[in-house]
């Protein structure tokens, strides 16, 4: 409880509301008592202006304060405070206590409330001794400071009540979060809190939101890639144990077809764990990239060199046409597997007969590959998903040809560790292009560079 945001805002909240009503009031206090004390003074003044005229007049008739406590004396008991009587010299000649004849300190005096004679010549000066309030003042300011203390107490606990509505209403979309999060932490990623405002709180609820969503996809990606994996390794597995147990059984012989599916399918077997391995490293950002300037056309005769045994066997052509000679700085095999695996795919995906072309062109310092096919296309609701791990179009098709389902991922990895990017566009029935976009180094000849310019088609 005293951990909470919540509790914590209460007690900053009721620490700043009384220290700044208690300064409040305490200003309040002591300005309405010297206002009320000043005014009184002023009061004061009036009621004493007729015996200071009387002094006045006795100072004139007898030229002198000589006998001057005799008629203070007399006069006291019409007044209820203690009154000073001082010359101009400053020396009191008159004291209705008795105790200060003769003292010139002014110390020890309080209020001056009347000047005797002239202002510029005057005879003597009027004080006022330890004033004293009377029952009614002393009644009027315990009543004005009752209600400055009055409602200093009603502030603060005004104070207190909005802060906790407040912090309750501020804080619960915080706790809903908290709790949500805790859930999370559980397993249970199905998590959405309410969106209530635009402020921080607001987005960090959006946020929340936006990371709970992404949880709960890479969960079922991961659930997919698992499901897809075995799925994968099943079919290879079963055959590669069909065959040695049919050998070891002695129901067939090691003959030259045996070995020769033994070896297409642990042949399988090993791309699959290559991709898998390249794609864990490359997502993971510690992909190895052996960088160093070539030549495109150097690696695109390298890839229709290595490509052109299934061409043939598909019965494929293979257009190539190059924008003069540009200089990279990559990792060449890196970027022959991209367009090997693009290459293949569109071998997957083409007619019997059909054409695929590979065209490389140099446009805003970048240099754009594209490979396009003939075959049926990529639905509309597909695209989003072509560069996604084990997503087949048509399933039965690729499994049949021994694709693995990441060839197109990983090349997307790859080729955006190269700070490039890869995309595709296709109309169903109209074909597929996959373009690869990559920085270039130069455009010209370069001296000193390995060349195999040999385009087949």
């Amino acid at each position: 409880m005293i951990y909470s945001i919540r509790w914590k805002l209460l007690v900053g909240f009721i620490l700043i509301v009384v220290v700044a009503i208690g300064t409040v009031a305490f200003v309040a206090n002591r300005s309405a008592t010297g206002e009320f004390d000043r005014y009184i003074t002023q009061d004061q003044a009036l009621k004493y202006q007729r015996l200071s005229l009387m002094l006045s007049s006795y100072y004139e008739q007898t030229g002198s304060w000589e006998g001057a406590q005799e008629l203070i004396d007399r006069i006291s008991k019409t007044y209820q405070n203690r009154i000073v009587l001082t010359s101009d010299e400053g020396s009191v000649v008159a004291d209705t206590a008795g105790d200060l004849m003769g003292n010139s300190s002014q110390a020890a005096l309080n209020l001056k409330i009347a000047t005797l004679g002239e202002a510029d010549n005057p005879s003597g000066f009027l004080y006022l001794k330890d004033r004293k309030r009377s029952e009614l003042e002393k009644i009027f300011l315990s009543s004005v400071n009752n209600s400055i203390t009055f409602a200093a107490i009603i502030s603060v606990l005004a104070a207190i009540f909005l802060t906790l509505i407040y912090s309750r209403r501020t804080l619960k979309p915080i706790k809903d979060i908290t709790s949500a999060a805790e859930r999370i932490e559980h397993g249970n990623l199905d998590q959405e809190v309410d969106v209530r405002s635009r402020d921080e709180v607001g987005k960090l609820a959006s946020a929340f939101n936006s990371m709970a969503e992404e949880l709960k996809k890479q969960e079922r990606l991961r659930k997919n890639m698992v499901s897809d994996v075995a799925h994968e390794l099943r079919s290879p597995l079963t055959k590669i144990h069909g065959y040695l147990k049919a050998i070891k059984e002695g129901t067939m012989e090691t003959n030259e077809k045996a070995i020769n599916s033994l070896y297409r399918n642990s042949r399988l077997l090993k791309r699959l764990v290559d991709d898998l391995h390249d794609l864990t490293m490359a997502e993971a950002g510690r992909l190895n990239l052996d960088k160093q300037p070539i030549l495109l056309d150097d690696i695109v005769s390298r890839v229709v060199e290595s490509i052109n045994l299934r061409l043939e066997e598909e019965n494929i052509e293979l257009n190539t046409e190059s924008n003069g000679e540009i200089l990279l700085n990559v990792d060449p095999d890196r970027i022959h597997q991209v367009l090997l695996n693009l290459l293949e795919n569109a071998i997957v995906h083409s007619p019997e007969g059909g054409t695929i072309q590979l065209d490389t062109e140099l446009t805003d310092n970048q240099v754009e590959i594209s490979i396009s096919d003939e075959g049926e296309g990529i639905p509309k609701e597909d695209l989003p998903h072509v560069f996604d791990r084990f997503y087949r179009v048509d399933r039965s098709r690729s499994r049949t040809t021994g694709g693995t389902g990441l060839g197109l991922t990983i090349s997307k990895e790859l080729v955006e560790a190269h700070e490039g990017k890869v995309e595709v566009r296709s109309e169903k029935g109209e074909g597929s292009t996959f373009t690869v976009t990559l920085p270039y180094k130069e455009k010209g000849v370069a001296d000193n560079l390995p060349r195999n310019r040999e385009n087949s088609s």
